[in-house]
């Protein structure tokens, strides 16, 4: 029997995206992929300038109990995490934020049930 194919990191943002406006979370997404383009190339220098930190994590979601979540939204199967990538949820971790590297919308949408039913 043939598998399924693995939806793509932009499909699980999609549908984690889709229950945050359904469940009306104040969010957003940090974009941080560039591409390989000459014009991507140029974006990603000036977004460095600016401050852009390479492996910022992908979803900052303000919390209905208070404070913050952050996620690093990776594909079920098939995706890397990058050292800085750990090392920003790592720091997070460190300053009692809930961050968490997520595989998938359906792990990522657990992990905010969890931070918000934490006690």
């Amino acid at each position: 029997m043939a598998q399924l194919p693995v939806p793509l990191e932009a499909e699980e943002g999609k549908t984690l995206v889709a229950y945050l406006r359904r469940k009306r979370y104040t969010f957003t997404h940090t974009p941080n992929e560039t591409g390989h383009t000459p014009e991507a190339r140029r974006r990603a220098i000036r977004m460095k300038q600016q401050g852009t930190s390479k492996g910022f994590p992908d979803y900052t979601i303000i919390l209905k109990r208070g404070g913050i979540a952050i996620i690093e939204l990776k594909r079920v199967r098939g995706s890397a995490t990058s050292p800085e990538q750990k090392e920003w949820i790592a720091a997070f971790q460190a300053a009692g934020v809930p961050a968490r590297i997520c595989r998938g919308a359906a792990e990522s949408i657990a992990f905010i049930e969890e931070v918000e039913n934490a006690v």
